[in-house]
């Protein structure tokens, strides 16, 4: 089974009052407190950091929220 991933923007959102987009470096705080960072555009990271939570296997649902 697929585990499902979900991104959370809202810290980012708090802080720099927009949705994230853009190229920049990217950071993903994983469910048990590690950091995954990736660089290049938002698209692009956020799948990076999707697929690097299904191979850790959070378990049936894995939350990340996009760090600043």
């Amino acid at each position: 089974m697929t585990p499902v991933i979900e991104i959370s923007t809202e810290r980012y959102e708090r802080v720099y009052r927009r949705k994230p987009r853009g190229f920049t470096l990217w950071h993903f705080r994983m469910p048990d407190g590690w950091t995954f960072s990736q660089t290049g555009t938002y698209a692009s990271a956020k799948r990076a950091a999707a697929e690097h939570a299904r191979r850790r296997s959070f378990g049936p649902v894995a939350r990340l929220q996009v760090w600043c």
